[in-house]
């Protein structure tokens, strides 16, 4: 992804932060009559989280380089991928300071992937290239993710907390047989290549909020509505052709990105 692009991804999540940073500094400043003041539960220790949301995927900065590059040049493509669902299970450990902390693992839901040529790097017509007109992508990663709650920093005892977390850790992209298809022929050429997984640098950005939904003495229950954008880096086919034939100089390449709307549950391990 250029990085114009991605600073322009991430305006409306750093206007979104920053927004809800000013509206909790007068809270944080506020007496003990907040909604919810005084009738939270200890949540200090570990904890188990779920959560499931739909995410909208953005396909970046496709290409490959066939056999004969750089004599046949890289072609970029316009791809797309399908919304769908987004879930996590994760472990972590709530300082009550304002601070949390958990580490889990987050799965998309498998999506199809395809476009069109959008340009090659020696400036030729897309109508004599070809378009990606199958691939599969699975996308599952291990992050760490940190909270932090501005009330709850400021000792505010309420069953109301806003909070922004960062993430960061590693994402696994597995892309299936991959098809690029060549209309400029007058039968048009199919070929297919292996999948292949690759590792990449994760990371998230995201807000929301929690609400302790359980009474003073219950066993706490908190549930959590949030945003997150997220970063899975870069989605790499195989290189292997099905059919016979030569191997790309680097087989379709396309860089990740999620932004998730989701809901969830986390329960403290103990009692204090």
């Amino acid at each position: 992804m250029k990085p114009i692009t991605h600073l322009s991804r991430l305006a409306p999540l750093a206007l979104s932060v920053a927004l809800t940073a000013a509206m909790t500094a007068p809270l944080t400043a506020a007496p003990d009559n907040l909604p919810g003041a005084g009738l939270a539960s200890v949540t200090y220790g570990p904890y188990l989280r779920a959560e499931f949301g739909m995410a909208t995927t953005d396909i970046n900065d496709g290409s490959w380089q066939p056999h004969g590059y750089p004599s046949d040049p890289q072609v970029n493509f316009d791809l797309s991928g399908e919304d769908g669902s987004f879930g996590t299970v994760a472990m972590g450990f709530d300082w009550m300071n304002g601070y949390r902390f958990d580490l889990g693992m987050t799965f998309s839901e498998s999506m199809s992937v395809s476009g069109p040529c959008a340009s090659a790097s020696d400036g030729s017509d897309c109508a004599t290239h070809a378009d990606i007109t199958s691939a599969t992508l699975d996308t599952s990663a291990l992050m760490g993710s940190l909270y932090y709650s501005p009330l709850e920093a400021a000792g505010k005892n309420t069953t109301f907390n806003p909070f922004v977390v960062v993430g960061l850790g590693l994402a696994n992209n597995k892309v299936g047989e991959w098809t690029r298809t060549n209309d400029s022929l007058s039968t048009g050429v199919d070929r297919s290549f292996e999948g292949d997984s690759s590792t990449s640098l994760a990371y998230s950005l995201g807000f929301g909020a929690s609400w302790q939904v359980t009474k003073p003495g219950q066993w706490p229950v908190i549930l959590e509505a949030s945003y997150r954008y997220y970063n899975f880096g870069t989605a790499q086919g195989g290189s292997t052709p099905i059919n016979g034939g030569q191997s790309p100089v680097t087989p379709l390449k396309f860089d990740v990105d999620n932004q998730v709307v989701s809901i969830g549950v986390r329960v403290p391990l103990q009692r204090m």
